[in-house]
């Protein structure tokens, strides 16, 4: 066979890998190499279909089926070049993308630039730092919907770096759709590792097609020969096929837990009357841990159904065995999770307006019932109406903690006034509630106001002064609780600065890191005038126990530095009565050092004032 002018084909496709296949549009070099081809035709049919392959890359087309053309003329010369010696067009290393799964990618060009495709391929192919955030930017920008970055996206499957690997097992791949598995079955080895996993893995999201029986037969195949992993990872994906139904009854019943949990999986994607039942069976026995993690996100409205009534008759009657544990019900709690089902809103409704007919919950624990109750006002809490506020509130009467959802619930429905007259009444009388229920609002009211887990700060002033009833910041001075008066600190309420006055001396001794930040973070809210707010923090500096071991708030310090002009002879006067008494010497250095700037300050601005 004549290998010069297959070999100037491949020149051709190779350039036009890089510069894009945009370019083959009536491409003289194309053009002269066909007729050239169609000759040898004659003789060789392969050359009569790399003609008519070259035809369609250079003659009119839209840019994805162009980019198409292009590898399919490509994946053609390769294996007539493979059987001649030669190597293929792509890059070495990269997974040769078939014509048959190439074909169910429709919207792919290649008209991103080979530098972007360049600086892609180099984070796939080295090694160091950076290499993640490249990747996700190409994702984030759509560089892989270039068919060109198709092996690239396969070969971040394999990434030693396991953010890559997740990243392509979870969006990069995925977004190409149902036509992506084809290609990861292709070259699939059901022996592999963690790599062959993920290729089921994203099988399993996408889906295949009820026509593509080859790639059905390739996960049979897996699930029956493969090593252990890749079989648990193949049963999941045969959920969509009824035709596996008996395959997946008995992998139920295997010996080995993963199996028997990625079968219930499957059951639970099939949802047919013989399914149902043996996940029913499955989650009223021993299995029903395995079983409940298998359903839970998964579950179809009928089996949801029936799983609502066996938690209502265990609820009510207990199990078989006898009492009711938490052992028995979190299966159920598991597998229902995430359900919104009206079995269940009727069920979490009757348990707060007749509570005695649920008389196994009394046989738990408190720590285990509040447990419970908390799963049931949560799910009532996600309903967002008056009428499932009062069913939460009914049951927070039995359990104080479940205040914790229904004030926040109220205060998305109700206005502040109306949120604070519910629950302390029109007098502000919080004598209404058990010492319980006062615990538990204080509580409450400490997360709103200040909301963050690893750094929670105090709310934004505008949000306190509308979403909280002045009202409240009466009452938490009556409580003397520092904390929620910071937190709700407004203009207007003349026994706010008089009582701060007072606490500030309390949390400058006594407060914590996060109890003195919220006390700054309220002085620069705007809420005093520049006297006021200069001698609370005065006073808070004055308070802080300098020879204990108080945290430093640095923030504190740069306050100093900047205290008004008129205030700084005053500020060292007040530093230096503070230093006198200090004993720890690095901390009398670090004010030392403030009074030293501020001197240094008052200097500057004399020199001004002088040269004006």
């Amino acid at each position: 066979m004549s290998l010069p002018i297959l070999e100037q084909l491949q020149s051709e496709l190779r350039r036009l890998y890089i510069a894009g296949s945009d370019l083959a549009a009536d491409d003289y070099r194309l053009e002269r190499l066909e007729p050239e081809l169609r000759e040898r035709g004659e003789r060789a049919p392969v050359f009569k279909r790399l003609a008519e392959g070259v035809a369609a890359l250079a003659g009119p087309a839209r840019p994805e089926e162009r980019a198409a053309a292009l590898q399919d003329v490509s994946l053609l010369l390769n294996s007539v070049l493979s059987t001649q010696g030669n190597t293929e067009v792509g890059n070495v290393g990269e997974t040769p993308v078939s014509a048959r799964a190439e074909s169910r990618l429709p919207g792919l060009a290649t008209d991103r630039s080979s530098r972007e495709l360049a600086e892609l391929r180099q984070a796939l192919y080295a090694s160091g730092s950076g290499r993640y955030e490249t990747v996700r930017s190409a994702y984030k920008n759509g560089l892989f919907r270039d068919l060109r970055s198709l092996p690239l996206a396969l070969r971040a499957l394999g990434d030693p770096y396991s953010e890559i690997s997740d990243l392509a097992a979870e969006r990069i791949l995925p977004d190409y759709g149902p036509g992506i598995s084809a290609l990861l079955l292709d070259g699939l080895d059901i022996q592999g590792g963690r790599e062959e996993e993920r290729k089921l893995q994203v099988v399993q999201r996408v889906g295949i097609g009820p026509e593509d029986r080859i790639s059905l037969e390739k996960i049979i195949r897996a699930a029956e020969k493969g090593s252990d992993k890749i079989r648990v990872a193949a049963i999941v994906c045969l959920g969509a096929d009824p035709s596996q139904e008996e395959k997946l009854l008995e992998w139920s019943r295997d010996k080995k837990k993963p199996v028997r949990k990625s079968a219930y999986a499957a059951l639970t994607v099939l949802d047919s009357e013989a399914s149902r039942e043996r996940l029913y069976e499955a989650i009223s026995g021993p299995d029903a841990p395995l079983a409940a993690e298998a359903l839970a996100g998964l579950l179809s409205p009928g089996m949801a159904e029936t799983l609502a009534w066996l938690f209502e008759e265990r609820l009510r009657n207990g199990t078989e065995n006898g009492s009711l544990s938490a052992e028995d019900l979190q299966p159920l709690l598991i597998a229902l999770e995430k359900v919104r089902h009206p079995a269940l809103e009727r069920l979490y409704t009757d348990l707060a307006l007749n509570p005695a007919a649920y008389p196994s919950i009394q046989a738990l624990n408190e720590r285990e019932r509040g447990s419970f109750l908390r799963n049931a006002a949560y799910y009532l809490r996600q309903l967002g109406t008056f009428e499932a506020l009062e069913l939460v509130e009914r049951l927070a009467f039995t359990h104080p903690l479940l205040l914790q959802q229904a004030i926040p619930m109220a205060r998305g429905l109700l206005t502040p006034s109306e949120v604070y007259e519910r629950y302390m009444g029109t007098n502000g009388d919080s004598s209404r509630l058990s010492s319980a229920l006062q615990s538990v609002v204080i509580l409450v009211l400490r997360n709103e106001l200040y909301p963050g887990t690893v750094t929670p700060r105090r709310l934004p002033q505008a949000e306190i002064e509308v979403g909280w009833d002045p009202r409240w910041l009466d009452w938490a001075i009556d409580q003397d609780h520092a904390q929620l008066v910071i937190g709700l600190a407004r203009p207007g309420n003349d026994r706010l600065v008089p009582y701060l006055e007072q606490a500030v001396r309390r949390i400058g001794r006594a407060g914590s890191r996060d109890e003195i930040r919220y006390f700054l973070d309220m002085l620069e809210a705007g809420l005093f005038d520049e006297d006021t707010r200069y001698e609370l923090f005065m006073r808070l500096v004055e308070a802080r126990n300098w020879n204990g071991d108080p945290a430093m708030v640095y923030r504190e310090l740069d306050l100093l530095k900047r205290v008004p002009a008129e205030r700084m002879d005053e500020t060292i006067r007040r530093l230096e009565a503070l230093i006198e008494g200090i004993s720890i010497s690095y901390k009398k250095k670090t004010l030392q050092e403030v009074v030293d700037a501020l001197r240094a300050r008052r200097s500057a601005d004399e020199g001004d004032r002088t040269n004006e």
